[in-house]
Order: structure tokens, then sequence, then C-alpha cells
């Protein structure tokens, strides 16, 4: 028995480990959901397993496994036909990506084809080829020799390296379209097993090549984790961005015009509403400036504050004509920033703004035994064209919806009948213990 055979084996466990643990965090990650994620989970599996079969193979020439003549020759002859395997995976792999950032011409799909042909070829040659050059002896170190290696070997490499180079080809005809670390990461399937291959001319008994398919898998998993780095970036962005919109619809000119000037209006009719009225802007106008901070999630509590605040200068405006009640019989949850303020100013401006004689906003709060449900109703004038063609009241609705979707998978509902009102419904699924 050989150092070499203690190597392989002590090598293929870190690599098995690995690989285990790669395919956990893959498969418990929203990018599975990606083709692209799924061929990756296959061309892992398929190391796994092969590694799996090498180890076994190796426990058999440092004899922990007792002697089996016939698992040793399904072992030696499985052994080949991974790597062929997960070339037609690389193959598909790289296609796959390409297809997602444009259009692939007929010829890189024939050389696509031409490479998957090459791998089976592989495998069909060394299902029939490697049994017939195989006989059993007993040795002091390994029980399976083979007749005429080279050749087989030789017309297997061969294969191998026509399939990895038309992948390369495809990488480098439309590098243009990969980013740098897209492309370096795709070519690490082709360039590590080649130089496997090459040392292991040099360190004869020593396999390389699942090693470097390891490193290859390791190497596609940071790229992974990368691009998932940039997209929560990109998430955060956008949610900021959604905040910032929302904020600054609430406090444009026109409505900070209205409410100065209904406070003034209330200094000379009632001062001590006048004086109220003016408190409840300043806390109006913070609550909005300290949302922008709230990157996570807020109680209930201090959301209704800010849309009670809201309603405040409404009410100062609106007068007798804005009637609201506030139905309150849960709380204690969580919920995203700025989720019930918008929809509370559509029903002010959409619903009961262009009603004549004015209306009633009810604002309520109650539990299931699964969610908490928020729902904002009036009795306006309910769905109407402007509403559903008003492309900035959609925009704030929409960033509500991917607000609490993405934050702590929450719904919105809205219905509505004309000349009856609209309803809108807030669900915030209950967190499991």
């Amino acid at each position: 028995m050989y150092a070499a055979d203690y190597i392989d084996i002590t090598i293929n466990i870190i690599n098995a480990v690995i690989c285990l643990l790669i395919l956990f965090f893959v498969v418990s990650s929203e990018y599975r959901k990606l083709k692209r994620s799924r061929i990756f989970i296959r061309i892992i599996i398929v190391n796994i397993i092969g590694l799996f079969v090498i180890i076994t193979e190796n426990l058999f020439n440092i004899k922990i496994i007792p002697e089996n003549t016939f698992l040793m020759k399904a072992l030696i002859i499985f052994i080949p036909l991974f790597g062929p395997v997960i070339l037609i995976f690389y193959i598909e792999l790289i296609i796959t990506i390409l297809k997602e950032k444009t259009a692939i011409s007929k010829g890189a799909k024939i050389a696509a084809y031409i490479a998957a042909a090459t791998c089976f070829v592989d495998i069909i040659s060394t299902i029939i080829l490697l049994p017939v050059s195989m006989y059993y002896m007993t040795d002091p170190s390994h029980y399976m020799v083979l007749r005429e290696l080279n050749n087989w070997l030789l017309f297997s490499r061969f294969l191998s390296f026509g399939c990895m180079t038309i992948g390369v080809g495809l990488l480098v005809a439309y590098k243009k379209y990969l980013s740098i670390r897209e492309l370096l990461t795709l070519l690490s399937y082709a360039v590590l097993p080649i130089i496997a291959i090459l040392l292991e001319l040099f360190l004869w008994r020593l396999t390389l090549i699942n090693f470097s398919i390891t490193l290859a898998v390791l190497i596609y998993y940071a790229n992974i984790q990368s691009e998932l780095s940039q997209q929560i970036k990109q998430k955060e962005l956008e949610l900021t961005n959604s905040k910032v919109s929302i904020m600054l619809s609430q406090i444009q000119p026109h409505f900070l015009y209205n409410a100065l000037s209904a406070i003034a209006q209330l200094c000379d009719e009632d001062p001590v509403k006048a004086k109220k009225a003016t408190l409840g802007f300043s806390r109006y106008l913070r609550s909005n400036m300290e949302s922008l901070n709230d990157k996570g999630l807020i109680g209930i509590e201090k959301e209704l504050e800010h849309v009670k605040g809201y309603l405040d200068l409404e009410k100062a405006m609106y007068r007798e004509t804005l009637n609201i009640i506030y139905d309150i019989q849960a709380g204690d949850f969580m919920l995203p920033p700025l989720s019930i303020q918008p929809i509370v100013e559509n029903a002010v401006k959409h619903g009961i703004g262009q009603k004549e004689g004015g209306g009633t906003i009810t604002i309520s709060v109650r539990e299931t035994d699964n969610e908490f449900l928020v729902s904002v109703s009036d009795d306006g004038v309910g769905y109407n064209e402007d509403f559903v063609t008003n492309t900035k009241t959609h925009i704030g609705i929409n960033n509500v919806k991917q607000r609490l979707k993405e934050q702590c998978g929450g719904t919105l509902e809205i219905s509505g009948e004309a000349g009856v009102g609209t309803t809108s419904v807030i669900g915030i699924p209950k967190t499991k213990a």
C-alpha cells in the first residue's frame, strides 16, 4: 500500500465535507430557484457521489474493506464516469448563464451539442472498454490492475479536453456579456481540471481531478455569495428609495402649504387647536425623517402614532368633513415603516376628499390565529377611473406591497365599490416560535 492512498482518502473526505456544506447552503437559500443554481446543485451532487466512490475504492486499497472483486470492478468502472457527467452540466451551465445575458447564436448551440456528445462518447467508451482492460490479481497493495491503461486513458482525456476546450471557447466568444468575476469563475471548471491532470503526470497515484472540481465548486459558491451580497445591497437601496419617494409624496409643497394655511386659520379661530396642530405638524415631520433611518421593522404602535400625526393635519384642513375612527384590538407586532400612512393618505385624497360632504375613515387592528390584520376603510367614492390610472398612487401602493412582502412576508389587499367606499387590509403573518 502507498502513502498516496491515505493522502487521497484525506483529501477526498475533506472535499466531500466541503461539497456537502455548500450543497446545504445553496439548497437552503433563495438562490436555488434559479435554473443556473439547479444545474450547480446537480454538479455538486455528482461530485459528492464520485468522491464517496473514490473513497470506497481507496479503502479497498488499504484493506480497510475486505476484498470484493465484483465491487472493485464496479467502482473502477464508475469512477471515470463522473467527470464527463459533470462536464455535460458544465456546458449546460455556461449556455444557461449566456442565455440570461444575450441571445445565443446557432453556432454556439451546435458547439454545446458537440461538447455534450463528446462527453456521452466518453461515458460509453468507458463502460465498454474499461472492463475489457481489467483483470484481477493478488498484489500486496492493489487488487485490480488495468491492461492497456494508457490507450484508454489517453482517449478519455482527449475527449475531456475537447469538451473543456469548447466550453472555454464559448466563454471567450461571449466574454463581453460576462463580468470578470463570472468569466474567471466559469473558466475555473475547465482550467483547474486541466492543471490537475497535468500534475497527476508527475505525481503518480495521487488523484487531483476531484480536488480541482471541488475547488471550482467552492469558487462558484463564493461567486454566488458575492452576487447575493450585491442583491441585498441593491434591495436595501431600493427600499431606501421607496421610503424616500413615499416620504416626499407626503410632504409635497402643496401639502405643507395647505397644512400651514389651516394652522394659520386656526390661530384666529381656536388658538388651542392651532397649538395642538402645530405640535402635531412637528411630530409628523420628525416621524417622516426618522422613518428613513428605520432599516428594519418597527412596532405597530409607532406606525400608528405617525398615522395619527398625519390625520391630525388632515383633520385640521378638512374640519368636520373628515371623521376618524380607531378600532385597535391588537398590538405588539412589527411591520415596515410607512406601511399604513400611504394607504390612509389614499383613503383621504381619493376617497373622502372627492365625496361631497366628506365621510369617515376607520382604522382597525385585530389578530387571528395566523396573522395580524390592519384594515383601513372609508365610505368615500370608492374605486374610480382616477384612482385606477393614477401612476403616483400605484407607485406608493406598490412600494408598500413590495416592502411588506420582502421585509416580513406580509400582504396588501384592496377592495372597493364605486359609491360605497374602499377597504385596504394589511396582513402580517405571525412568526413561529
